[in-house]
């Protein structure tokens, strides 16, 4: 009877711990852990008066070059509603909605990098038992003809690109098969706990994805991407946001902290770069 008791408590055991292993396997690949990874934390800093001056001057110049004006012509109340803003009616209005926008931009970008951060540990952590003939032979030739496209656009022959840029076919190879392990490790993980996007929630992304991208419609976007390729993205991103949700924030070091006050403010001048640019539109 104890020998019995014995042996049942130690399959129990056996049987939580096989519950609690952190690993997703298929015929592809072994996820060896996705959840509770520890990631720095991504400080997200108050937007300052300089940074909306920036984009303010950034539309600006683009409204005098539109019309024909001086370059230090000042922001109106006037210009604000009639160009710059559909919903500000003046220049403090203008400028509270900016102060929205970029908050929100470097609330995005923050979670981006935690996303990010994560994936790439768990893809580090992941094991490829065997690539998908098919799958990797046709991300390949995909990377190969943008980089003839690329070659193209710059007037020269691939072999000359491809040497200019010091890549070879060999490493072209492994970034396809960096790009094929991906898509498998979101596959499995998307397989277990149902992360694939519905229909509903693939046409909202893609609605997404072409507003990002400033196609005028998703139709245009799916001749330019493949819709079997924004399936995968878009599940590639719901394994992604699902990760980030259930790792653990620890505290950034200061090499990191600086590393993201500096994309912070790259940001920014991006940002007030594409606003300027739409006011010229």
């Amino acid at each position: 009877m104890k020998k019995t008791a014995v042996l049942l408590a130690a399959f129990i055991v056996a049987a939580s711990l096989a519950g609690c292993s952190n690993k997703l396997s298929d015929k592809y690949v072994t996820v060896n852990e996705y959840e509770g990874i520890e990631v720095e934390k991504t400080e997200v800093t108050d937007t300052t008066d300089e940074e909306i001056d920036k984009v303010v001057a950034r539309m600006m110049e683009g409204y005098t070059a539109q019309h024909d004006l001086p370059k230090d012509t000042p922001i109106t109340d006037e210009i604000v509603k009639e160009t710059l803003s559909d919903t500000a009616d003046t220049v403090e209005a203008y400028r509270e909605d900016l102060r929205r926008q970029i908050d929100k931009a470097k609330e995005t970008a923050a979670r981006e990098k935690i996303e990010t951060r994560a994936w790439e540990q768990v893809i580090d952590k992941t094991e490829v038992k065997s690539y998908p003939k098919d799958r990797l032979k046709e991300v390949e030739k995909h990377l190969k003809s943008q980089y003839q496209d690329y070659a193209k656009e710059a007037g020269m022959e691939y072999d000359a690109y491809m040497e200019a840029l010091g890549m070879t076919d060999k490493e072209l190879r492994q970034a396809a098969k960096a790009s094929v392990k991906q898509e498998l490790a979101a596959e499995v993980i998307a397989d277990k706990y149902g992360l694939k996007p519905n229909e509903e929630e693939f046409q909202k992304a893609l609605e997404e994805y072409a507003k990002e991208y400033r196609f005028p419609n998703t139709d245009l976007l799916l001749k330019a991407v493949t819709e079997e390729e924004m399936r995968l993205l878009v599940t590639q991103d719901n394994v992604k946001s699902w990760i980030a949700d259930r790792c653990k924030l620890v505290e950034a070091s200061e090499e990191t902290k600086a590393e993201d006050s500096e994309d912070e403010t790259a940001e920014a001048d991006t940002k007030a770069k594409e606003d300027g640019n739409a006011a010229i539109q």
